[in-house]
């Protein structure tokens, strides 16, 4: 029996799992990846720590599937928008400049200029924001021009593993769309953008490939490492979203889903580019199935902002259930169950390094407010899912304004394997919230991708259509979504009250950094 690799390089680890030819998934493998802070602001990782976790969660889920040397093809998700600069070896200078990251938003401003929005997002189908390839390297060419001179190419994150995995260098069309460099209704790279913006167009790779095209294959040294067949096909992947997308079935128009990992995902699929006039940091892309757009709003810390409150707050916690066996989270969310909906006026803004959709603000910054004698860890814990989905509701109701059906969302990553969390997430977006037979969306698609790349499937909605069933379903109660409603108004007259002063907080903190 053939089996197939997907391989999801996210920002908090490589998840690697093997699923057979029912879509079954019969092997895993875990490895986590830190990331650098040098500055408020700044996160970068190194890519050798990508390598290195990718190849011990291959290797685990190969061993752990009994059929590794059945592998017949792999493919990818990965973290999107990080700006990892080659030399002429293809050798990586300094860190990847991470989606996390909030450096040069001065180059927004540049960019912006050079080029109005009434041009460039009939190109690029996007405003411009800071996360962006385009004013990442005119950072870099302004504040390291020795790393930017050296640099012959500039790859995400997923690519540069792929090149580890195959020796050969190729992009695809759905991390390239969150360049601002790319022709997104075109689906290849915008020789007016490189122009206009002074970058030059030979260090995007040359190669921008469809998702499930096959654009290498697995090095010998490599596939003996891994205990998995040499020269097999690996595709180009996509980025974690379009990735997520096709591994929880979001091929279609009228599906939404929910994704709350590192950070928080609501993922839309169109039948041509959606463009939102406003500045919401809508994001649009070209999709992993061809001739296919989508679209997400972005929360910057989502399972990111309940992991900070893990490690800063539940550290004794945290090694008692390693030791036991138990897992965190789980103790985590049984306390937060012990709080009511709302948490007794209790309201967790969870912009811990700036923020997204809808905002677009590098300098907000978490905040519990409302915060009294009668709250204990319970409304503490539970404020900081509550704020989370909260930030993901933003983009809901931007899909509904925007005049899109919103009768279904398909949940993925940690905020699906809660029952709380789920439960929450359909009271407080006011519609049912469902999750896949499959619950490793990202990883998943890439195993649908490898699978279209070897041949099984004839192209990405077969695969989904053919391994991806319905195993859940949670309906909104209608006296909780009353009390989320109350909750949500407070949650969005937060922000506004508080711009101003997250601005000049920055300002006093970039005084006294520099």
């Amino acid at each position: 029996m053939k089996c197939f690799m997907g391989i999801d390089a996210g920002t908090s680890g490589i998840k690697a799992v093997i699923l057979d030819e029912t879509g079954r998934i019969v092997g895993s493998g875990y490895h986590e990846c830190d990331i650098i802070t040098p500055r408020p602001g700044w996160v970068e990782q190194n890519p050798e720590v990508w390598w290195q976790a990718c190849s011990a969660a291959a290797k685990q889920a190969a061993a752990s599937s009994g059929c590794g040397m059945q592998v017949a093809g792999i493919g990818f998700s990965g973290q999107m928008q990080g700006c990892q600069l080659l030399d002429r070896d293809y050798q990586p200078i300094g860190n990847c400049i991470i989606w996390l990251d909030q450096r040069s938003s001065r180059e927004v401003e540049e960019i912006e200029q050079l080029i109005p929005d009434e041009e460039s997002i009939g190109i690029t189908a996007n405003h411009c924001l800071n996360s962006f390839w385009a004013p990442k390297l005119l950072w870099l060419r302004k504040n390291r021009p020795q790393d930017y001179e050296r640099a012959a190419k500039v790859v995400f994150a997923k690519d540069y593993i792929r090149y580890r995995m195959t020796g050969e260098l190729a992009a695809d069309v759905s991390d390239a769309s969150l360049s601002f460099l790319m022709d997104v209704p075109g689906r290849c790279w915008s020789k007016t953008m490189f122009s206009r913006l002074g970058i030059d167009i030979s260090l995007a790779p040359e190669r921008l490939a469809e998702s499930a095209d096959v654009v290498g294959t697995l090095l010998p040294a490599v596939a003996e490492d891994w205990g998995v067949p040499a020269g097999i096909p690996v595709v180009a992947g996509g980025g974690d979203q379009p990735a997520g997308g096709v591994g929880t079935g979001i091929v279609r128009p009228g599906i939404l889903g929910a994704t709350i990992g590192t950070s928080g995902v609501v993922f839309g699929c169109t039948a041509e580019p959606m463009v939102d006039t406003e500045k919401r940091a809508i994001m649009t892309m070209a999709h992993s199935e061809p001739n296919t757009w989508c679209f997400l709003g972005l929360v910057l810390s989502a399972g990111g902002a309940f992991k900070w409150l893990r490690d800063t707050v539940f550290t004794h916690e945290k090694a008692a259930c390693a030791a036991s066996g138990q897992e965190v989270y789980d103790c985590m969310t049984a306390l937060a169950a012990q709080a009511r909906p709302g948490c007794e006026g209790l309201v967790f803004l969870p912009y811990l390094n700036g923020e997204k959709t809808p905002i677009s603000d590098e300098n907000a910054r978490g905040v519990f407010f409302g915060l009294s004698l009668r709250h204990g860890l319970p409304e503490i814990t539970r404020s900081v899912m509550e704020g989370v989905t909260f930030a993901m509701r933003d983009t809901v109701e931007i899909c509904r304004e925007l005049g899109m059906s919103v009768d279904e969302i398909r949940a993925n990553g940690g905020g699906a394997k809660s029952p709380l969390w789920l439960q929450m997430q359909a009271d407080i977006y006011k519609t049912s919230v469902v999750t896949t037979n499959i619950d490793e969306g990202p990883a998943a698609g890439g195993a649908i991708m490898a699978a279209v790349g070897a041949g099984y499937f004839s192209g990405v909605t077969e695969g989904c259509d053919s391994w991806l069933k319905i195993s859940h379903r949670v309906d909104p109660d209608p006296e909780v979504c009353k009390i989320y409603d109350d909750c949500y108004q407070s949650y969005k007259d937060l922000y506004p009250a508080l711009k101003e002063r997250f601005a000049s907080q920055a300002a006093l903190l970039e005084k006294h950094m520099s």
